[in-house]
């Protein structure tokens, strides 16, 4: 028998097959046109067919029988109940069919028939509520219970309490100098020495260092330029005149000495412009921020003037770990080391990267913390109320001095005083005494004679910057993002030239 049937099921799997690849063909599926059943195009079913058929058709009467018992049993529970006028919407004839048929009498509302089961849930619920009088009580009786037992715990308790206009005493009855006659336990093999607290003079004299250094109140011509920014805790205006004079501690720490390539015999300031101009086409081509630009700076002058000797093939390596470590350091999302080998054309490997990355960050102290010029240029700008447009312009001076060996000693802050100042100058008809007001002298820490020469040197490079051979930083500051403020007409004007004391070509 299972083979019979094996062998049927393999019959109709062909079949279905069959059907399924013909989809498309010019033979169709069989339909109920051709005598079929819903089944039957699948095949010609077993003999068992019609017999489970008729098995199927009996249990359905036998439902439907006692589908009617169970009908008939509800009419007479219902005709000896309330809700006699209540008709059943099931027609109890289900012998024959089983369907429900609609009723003669229009739907009841939803106030007729749910009327008498309302009135019995409001009975059950007063039923309960009499019950519950009693519980309710007995609750009431063991709050009051608990009430009167907390009252006469506090009356029997002997603890002290606090009143507002007695003085704390302190628990210490010694006093704290004696705490610095304990010793450590025998087994420390420091045990002999005692811990002594800190002496009373050194406190004293922490307290006037600390005072000493405290910012000190403004004077009264002096403008309070972030008293508008404390309800924004970005600008951190509670700490900021702290952070930048922390700042310009911290470039006095690492100063960049005059001359500072001295001690190399290959590498002179020629070399090191052209790495740097380079370095800006890399900044522009990674669209890294300025900052890394500017910390890159500072990473190869610091580097080239802690380690002698270097030699020519090994600077371009030195140029592009610096930046590979600022993009790290300030960007958020930082270039791959791969990266930067392709800028190379290959010249170096991720192994040379790394290992020069070690070397630098050894040399360095692992500290990178030396201020960058647009960290002071961007508190200048907001002293001076200047706009953006003197904004990008002093960014374009700062840039262009990177470059120039002769400038690399200066501090950050003095670069930045100087480009804010002469892009005050050159965007105004004011002089530079009248620039350089009492509030930018006071935040910059400079005065106009201290500035006054780096400015020059500035009007120089500028004019200078057209017969230059390095216009990397000319063309970046061409770009309509930088408002075009390379190729402003000021730059070429009888102002900047009288600075920097080259005569006029117009």
């Amino acid at each position: 028998m299972e083979i019979v049937r094996r062998q049927k099921q393999v019959h109709l799997q062909d079949q279905e097959n069959v059907y399924a690849i013909k989809g498309k063909g010019t033979t169709a599926l069989p339909t109920k046109r051709q005598g079929l059943g819903i089944r039957g195009a699948l095949g010609d079913l077993n003999s068992n067919v019609q017999a489970q058929r008729d098995a199927n058709v009996g249990k359905v009467a036998v439902a439907a029988a006692e589908y009617e018992k169970k009908a008939t049993l509800n009419r007479g529970a219902l005709k000896s109940s309330n809700y006699n006028h209540v008709q059943s919407k099931v027609d109890t004839g289900l012998s024959g069919k089983l369907s429900v048929q609609p009723t003669s009498r229009p739907p009841l509302r939803r106030e007729e028939s749910t009327a008498g089961l309302a009135a019995r849930a409001i009975a059950r619920s007063k039923a309960v509520l009499k019950d519950n009088k009693s519980e309710y009580k007995e609750n009431i009786n063991i709050v009051i219970q608990t009430k009167k037992c907390f009252q006469d715990i506090k009356k029997s308790s002997k603890l002290p309490t606090v009143r507002e206009n007695k003085v704390l005493k302190p628990i210490l009855k010694e006093s704290t100098e004696s705490l610095g006659k304990l010793k450590l336990a025998e087994s420390n093999p420091c045990s002999e020495r005692t811990i002594g607290l800190i002496d009373h003079k050194k406190l004293i004299k922490q307290s006037e260092l600390l005072k000493s250094k405290e910012t000190p109140e403004l004077p009264d011509d002096i403008e309070d330029i972030d008293a508008g920014d404390k309800n924004s805790p970005l600008l951190m205006s509670i700490y900021i005149k702290d952070i930048y004079r922390y700042l310009t501690e911290l470039e006095i720490k690492y100063a960049i000495e005059p001359d500072h390539l001295r001690k190399q015999t290959v590498i002179t300031g020629k070399m090191r412009a052209t790495l740097i101009d380079w370095l800006v086409e890399v900044q522009r081509q990674f669209s890294l921020v300025l900052e890394t630009f500017h910390l890159t700076v500072g990473i190869i002058d610091r580097y080239l003037q802690a380690v002698p000797n270097i030699q020519r093939n090994q600077l371009q390596l030195v140029g592009v770990t610096a930046m590979f470590i600022a993009s790290k350091y300030e960007e958020i999302y930082a270039p791959d080391v791969g990266d930067f080998v392709y800028v190379t054309d290959n010249a170096y490997s991720k192994a040379d990267v790394f290992r020069c990355e070690r070397d630098i960050m050894s040399k360095l102290g692992f500290c990178l913390a030396r201020p960058i010029p647009l960290s002071f240029l961007r508190r200048f700008v907001k002293a001076a109320h200047g706009t953006s447009k003197n904004h990008h312009l002093a960014k374009y001076f700062v840039d262009l001095s990177l470059g120039e060996y002769t400038m690399a000693h200066y501090r950050p802050s003095e670069l930045s005083a100087a480009a804010i100042c002469l892009s005050l100058y050159l965007l105004s008809s004011k002089k530079l005494e009248d620039v350089w007001t009492p509030t930018l002298s006071y935040y910059s820490g400079y005065s106009l004679e201290h500035i006054d020469p780096i400015i020059r040197k500035l009007a120089k490079i500028v004019v200078n910057v057209e017969n230059s051979k390095y216009k990397a930083v000319y063309n970046k500051y061409l770009d309509t993002t930088l408002a075009k403020v390379s190729g402003l007409p000021q730059l070429k004007g009888e102002a900047i030239y009288e600075l920097a004391k080259i005569p006029s070509s117009t």
